[in-house]
């Protein structure tokens, strides 16, 4: 039986910029490799005499390609893909009073128009930022806010020609910096199955997640490194059902709850069953689940040529959560993240890079290994 998901997670405009080797950066940005840094807090991460200006500068000059735009923010990237496969999808995020302009690099318009022609519902309310203290919280039913005054935050995606990649986040101009005082869409939420949460700011999302847990509905937590520390995950992740992440990703879980194993997750944790390890590079998902004692490998799978590794983790997330939510299993829906990661690998820009149902389900029959099934 299909269920209905609510996603939220940032909603951004995509920098492009490719370099050949992260190893030509100053020693000081191993600091930004792997994870997503408000520009705000350079300073604080690089040190003193880091600034933006120069973080851009550097990378600008390392640059081995011209710079591109696109579609952004993993929660649209996740409800998009989700949607163009046949999910019943929701956006929850903010946006500023640019959400339906068409930026450079937008294929298909400006991004609510784009979202809605693959029919990601999109419920929205312009408002001032002072105003947000007004909305009741009981009755607030929708998922996008339209903060006047601010825009769509742009997010500076870096990568070099190994996969290596790390993003820089406006979290200055953008209108998801009023997150924090934005109250829970909580009438919105009594009407769908299950939430899909991914980055976004750490307080919103633990509401959402306190909310959703209380009344019963399915939580699938996509870590993502954003905001992540280590009192957030002790906070949210025994009130989810469903955990994904990298390798990384999984560490920080571990290392917060002070893990040794993987299935120690599952006792301290009762409403866990399944945890999703993705490795975007290799192309291969394991499956932890609470009820089986080894893990289901799932792949590789081939990729044709390697352009860009950006979003490649979203569409493993998009696949996964459109199978399932239309009541596939998790074996079958990982197939599909890892096919919609591989498509992605081959472009620029994340959405381009997404199939449709009918050429997801040709290459499910065509070309996937299972392997330790």
């Amino acid at each position: 039986m299909a269920r209905k998901f609510v996603v939220a997670g940032h909603i951004a405009k995509d920098i492009h910029i490719k370099i050949d080797e992260s190893d030509s950066l100053p020693k000081e940005f191993e600091k930004l490799f792997k994870v997503s840094t408000p520009i705000s807090m350079i300073g604080n991460v690089l040190g003193k005499g880091w600034s933006f200006k120069k973080v851009l500068n550097v990378i600008e000059r390392n640059a081995i390609k011209p710079i591109s735009y696109s579609y952004g923010g993993r929660g649209p990237n996740v409800a998009y893909g989700a949607a163009l496969l046949g999910a019943q999808i929701e956006l929850i995020g903010f946006v500023g009073e640019d959400f339906d302009k068409k930026h450079p690099g937008f294929f298909d318009g400006g991004y609510k128009t784009h979202l809605k022609k693959v029919g990601v519902e999109v419920n929205e309310l312009a408002i001032e930022p002072n105003e947000l203290h007004n909305i009741n919280e009981e009755k607030h039913e929708h998922g996008v806010l339209a903060i006047k005054t601010k825009q769509i935050p742009s997010i500076y995606c870096i990568k070099d020609s190994y996969g290596i990649d790390f993003y820089l986040i406006d979290d200055i101009k953008g209108a998801h910096v009023h997150a924090t005082d934005s109250p829970t869409p909580k009438q919105l939420i009594n009407r769908y199955d299950g939430v899909f949460i991914t980055s976004g700011e750490p307080s919103f999302n633990r509401r959402l997640i306190d909310y959703a847990f209380q009344q019963g509905k399915e939580v699938l937590f996509d870590i993502a490194a954003y905001g992540t520390t280590s009192q957030y995950l002790k906070e949210v992740i025994p009130r989810c059902n469903t955990i994904l992440g990298n390798t990384y990703e999984i560490g920080l879980v571990m290392k917060a709850l002070n893990l040794n194993g993987i299935r120690q997750l599952f006792r301290i944790s009762p409403n866990v069953s399944k945890i999703i390890v993705e490795d975007k590079i290799a192309c291969t998902i394991k499956i932890y689940q609470k009820k089986r004692q080894t893990p289901l490998e799932i792949g590789p799978i081939n990729v044709d040529k390697r352009v860009s590794s950006v979003g490649c983790c979203d569409g493993i997330a998009a696949g996964y959560l459109a199978l399932y939510s239309q009541g596939y299993d998790a074996i079958t829906a990982s197939k599909a993240g890892l096919i919609q990661c591989a498509s992605i690998w081959q472009v620029e820009g994340v959405q381009e890079g997404m199939l449709n149902k009918q050429q997801l389900f040709q290459r499910l029959e065509e070309d996937f290994i299972l392997v330790n099934e």
